[in-house]
């Protein structure tokens, strides 16, 4: 369905459209969508109501609907979690643009060196910014501020965003919403299941000298193009920070602005707790962005301004004389732990308790700080937290390095830390690494401290070498961290951390955090899995690609089934497309380095083929390998709930030895032409195949035609939907027992000649024609006396021929005994109607959905020779190009491409007997068809993986420019050299 719609769509377009964007950023009109809707209502004959393109907006929505497979349907109602006992939330993703840090590791990295990453411009920089002569030489002027790299690159095609329209939204949207979408990458939840609310809880607010002159962000408004101004103010203003990301996502959880200056960003972390403890939300985002554009200005600093007239920002320091202005984005994915533990997620840290409040009016002005609004909301946070102050070892202050503000926010950490009692708390700042980065300010220390809680370390502050004297240090509990360290704790006592973010107005948030609970040991199971990487274009999944091989050899302890789990159901499915096997990390970055190579040598030779409907193909009994169901029945439900049925059935019907046991059990290599004796090799076989077909259906891969040779075409029945399992099974063991009772002994040869030829040869010896494979490929059937006499004929004339491991002489006259008795046990079984086309190969016609099986056909089937070459011309006519051969090994991929060269084969479950292999052979089939488009059912694929960090995908790489449309790729500035400070000196 989703192609046909595709199809219209783009026949009304007149160009390719993407399934996943809505119709109206497609360019669909109002005129053109009734034209839409007429060609589907012709195609389909089947009205369609015009409100349907509404609610279901995009291609694969649209398609869902019309197939009458809803995409996202209602969320379960969730019991009232306001009485829940575990009020504790999890930090499960982190993603961060901070001055000299566009990553996590980066950004730890610069902590743990003292890195004070906060830039000092040149007169070149400031007069690139803007500034006159005059401006440049003002007094006052402090030439610094915490710079972002590349705040002007974009990809506004990778979010559904028009040129124009990214060019009309303010970089701190844009980079914002590449966070969000790197935090859900990282916690693996990029993709999330229908009905899953994923809030988001954002702002974009004041910057600290914004006010100094004019912005250079806007576009002015222009009566002429209203919508361009409303495109401006949803581009600009901060209300719609989240309710973008919303949309741009597809997030369905409350996506709501918050605006509470230096603040915001952990307000909405508190916001975002409470909307997942009342389960307003299953996931939330938090976070904020503050880029102040130009960036490379400065400020103005004069008495009594918080702004540092030296351009350092000392926090806690002797010699403190302001904050320093900084930018900032970054945003962090929350789920609740008792979820987060359950689901297999990464936890980062854990959140206890949040508090949020405002001094009110007990203070000595607006913009000053208040001891007891402080005091109070460190309290607040303690209690929700249920844990002793004394347990805190650790506070990420707000820490701005002003005289009067620092002494304040440490006098209401002494108070409610508990003066002199316990251990020392150290108390930290990130200001004086990145500056002060306004509305994301709290971000910053939550994730500063989030990642010093996940190292088990304590960072230095740096500028920090004499204690301001003002500070309420004298009784040892609160000490200023000065110093790399491990972040040691009294036994039994968890590391445990305060987040301070003062507003200025008053309003006060104060988180408490915990350090993940170790990881609960799990076996994990050593089979192989399948891991699909995904990105928009060839290039970024070459980067994608080399990333992940790069993490997957820095951590050859990762579990291969949590990178399957995290990369199948944590991320979508894009276009430009690779998949690979393996058991443990190491076999992975292998694996991705081997794809490398032979995507960079298909490139060379050939153009890819898009997938085609596939065909699923059921080879006969020549096939048959012992052990041929160890791998489906070891790694695949489906496939094994199939073969115990099988089983169950088989010991009710006829008692003895087990189904499984030759199934299950392994031969040497020497055995491997052992025949099979037909009075069990039949119904095993439709039991192997039975159960290989639901794996593959199982797996997402539904097959568009079906055909099977000799007696696999009961497998291929039962999977048209013409046979049960029950009825399937009886049919092919009574048929299998009845020749190996009534049939004298017998066998077939695999001949390499034409037919003409084959038949002739054939007539000679007393055997009979039996199979007719390819133009060049025969089988002969008869008694062993016939087949021995047309064995020494072909070797007369030089012709190539194998004995098939077969005991009886099927599609032949040797058969014609049974056929009255099998007629019988035939009309006991029900038949329904198809409802997969099935080309029988008795006479290669195709049997359209709705065709009903008979008795006579069956017997029919069961005496005529095989007509694979037939089979195959009716295939390719109903367009298959795609094979798959369910069954053991590769008999019906080689006569395939012998009757189709061009066509595409893939086995079923590989080669081999043992399980790993036939796994390893199933998965990487798979993979070939997911790198061709196909959809896989990825949660039944993945097993019980959880989901670990992994590199994503690089949204970046286009400059856009604010207030314009985007330009062509332009190279980028240098990146900004950070100052490492001195711990000695402070310098």
């Amino acid at each position: 369905m989703t192609r046909v719609v595709r199809e219209e769509l783009t026949a009304v377009l007149g160009g390719p459209v993407d399934v996943d964007v809505p119709f109206y950023e497609l360019g669909l009109t109002s005129v053109l969508l009734v034209r839409l809707r007429n060609r589907l209502s012709e195609r389909l004959r089947t009205p369609i109501a015009q409100t349907a393109f509404f609610e279901h907006p995009t291609v694969r929505a649209l398609a869902a609907h019309l197939a009458e497979r809803p995409t996202a349907p209602a969320a379960p109602e969730r019991e009232h979690e306001g009485g829940s006992p575990d009020r504790r939330v999890a930090v499960i993703g982190l993603a961060l643009r901070f001055p000299g840090a566009t990553s996590v590791e980066e950004f730890w990295a610069n902590l743990r060196d003292g890195v004070d990453s906060v830039r000092v411009f040149g007169e070149q920089e400031l007069a690139a910014a803007g500034l006159t002569p005059e401006q440049r030489r003002a007094p006052g002027l402090v030439p610094v501020a915490g710079v972002l790299d590349g705040v002007e690159e974009f990809d506004p095609d990778f979010f559904g965003m028009s040129p124009k329209e990214a060019g009309l939204t303010h970089p701190a949207h844009r980079l914002f919403l590449e966070c969000c979408h790197q935090a859900l990458e990282d916690g693996g939840h990029a993709a999330t299941a229908p009905g899953v609310r994923v809030g988001v809880f954002a702002g974009s607010g004041m910057n600290l000298y914004d006010h100094q002159q004019p912005s250079a962000t806007g576009a002015p408004y222009d009566p002429a193009d209203p919508a361009a101004g409303m495109q401006t103010a949803i581009g600009q203003e901060p209300d719609f920070l989240a309710t973008r990301v919303a949309y741009r996502l597809g997030l369905t959880g409350p996506a709501i602005g918050v605006q509470t200056a230096c603040s915001t960003s952990l307000v909405a972390v508190h916001l975002a707790v409470q909307a997942l403890l009342t389960g307003e939300a299953d996931l939330a985002l938090a976070g904020a962005a503050a880029v102040h554009l130009p960036q490379e200005t400065g400020y103005h600093s004069h008495p009594g301004s918080i702004l540092s007239s030296t351009g350092r920002c000392r926090a806690f320091d002797a010699e403190a004389d302001g904050t320093v202005g900084g930018n900032g984005v970054a945003a962090v994915l929350l789920k609740r732990l008792d979820r987060a533990l359950a689901d297999g997620d990464t936890v980062h840290a854990v959140i206890l308790g949040s508090a949020v409040n405002n001094d009110g009016a007990a203070k000595v002005g607006f913009s000053a700080p208040g001891v007891e609004g402080q005091l109070d909301v460190v309290r607040q946070a303690l209690r929700r937290a249920e844990v002793p102050p004394e347990t805190i070892s650790y506070v990420e202050a707000h820490g701005t390095g002003t005289r009067l503000g620092d002494p304040v926010e440490l006098t209401a950490l002494a108070r409610a830390l508990g003066e002199g009692r316990g251990g020392s708390c150290a108390v930290g700042s990130v200001k004086p690494n990145i500056g002060h980065l306004d509305s994301c300010a709290g971000m910053a220390g939550l994730i500063k401290t989030v990642l010093m809680l996940r190292n088990r370390t304590l960072v230095p502050t740096p500028h920090l070498t004499s204690p301001n004297p003002e500070l309420p240090l004298s009784d040892g509990r609160l000490t200023l961290a000065t110093e790399l360290r491990p972040w040691q704790v009294p036994v039994g006592v968890p590391r445990r951390a305060g987040v301070s973010a003062l507003g200025v107005g008053g309003t006060n948030a104060h988180v408490v955090l915990q350090e993940a609970p170790p990881a609960t040991p799990r076996s994990v199971p050593d089979v192989p899995v399948l891991v699909p990487v995904s990105a928009r274009d060839t290039e970024a999944l070459d980067e994608l690609r080399a990333e992940l091989r790069g993490r997957l050899r820095a951590s050859p302890d990762l579990p291969a089934v949590d990178v399957a789990a995290t990369l199948a159901l944590g991320r979508p499915h894009h276009a430009a497309r690779t998949a690979v096997v393996g058991r443990t990390a190491g076999e992975l970055a292998r694996a991705l380095e081997e794809d490398r190579h032979e995507d960079h040598e298909e490139d060379r030779h050939q153009e890819p083929v898009p997938l085609g409907p596939v065909a699923f193909a059921f080879a006969g009994q020549g096939s048959a390998q012992r052990g041929m169901a160890n791998g489906v029945h070891a790694a695949h439900p489906a496939a094994r709930a199939t073969l115990d049925r099988c089983a169950e059935l088989y010991a009710a019907e006829f008692g003895g030895s087990s189904l499984l046991t030759p199934l299950l059990t392994t031969t040497d290599a020497s055995a491997e032409d052992e025949t099979w004796p037909t009075g069990t090799a039949q119904a095993a076989l439709f039991a192997h195949q039975a159960a290989l077909a639901d794996a593959w259906r199982a797996a997402g891969i539904r097959p568009g035609l079906l055909l099977g040779h000799s007696v696999g075409e009961y497998a291929a029945l039962y999977t048209a939907g013409a046979l049960t399992l029950e009825d399937g099974l009886r049919l092919t063991a009574w048929r299998g027992r009845l020749m190996r009772d009534r049939c004298p002994a017998g066998g077939m040869l695999a001949v390499r000649a034409d037919r003409a030829t084959a038949r002739r040869v054939a007539l000679a010896a007393g055997a009979e024609l039996a199979a007719v494979n390819g133009p060049r490929a025969q089988v002969l059937s008869g008694p062993p006396q016939a087949l021995k006499e047309a064995a020494r004929l072909l070797d007369q004339e030089g012709l190539r021929w194998r004995a098939l491991p077969v005991d009886r002489a099927f599609h032949s006259a040797e058969i014609d005994s049974v056929l009255d008795e099998f007629r019988t046990r035939a009309r006991e079984v029900t038949y329904r109607p198809l409802h997969t086309p099935l080309v029988t190969t008795a006479d290669g016609e195709l049997r359209r959905a709705g065709w009903t099986v008979d008795v006579e056909y069956l017997c029919r089937q069961a005496r005529r020779p095989v007509r694979f070459d037939l089979a195959m011309d009716t295939a390719v006519e109903q367009g298959c190009v795609d094979f798959v051969e369910i069954g053991a090994g590769r008999t019906l991929t080689g006569l395939g491409r012998h009757c189709v060269p061009g066509s595409r084969w893939l086995s079923g479950q590989g080669d081999g007997g043992g399980a790993a292999e036939q796994a390893r052979g199933f998965l990487t089939a798979l993979g070939s068809l997911y790198r061709g488009g196909a959809d896989l059912d990825w949660p039944s694929l993945s097993g019980d993986g959880g989901r670990v960090s992994l590199p994503g995908i690089r949204c970046g790489g286009v400059r856009c420019r604010t207030g314009s449309r985007c330009r062509s790729p332009l190279p980028l500035s240098g990146r900004s050299r950070p100052v490492r400070s001195s711990r000695s000196s402070g310098g």
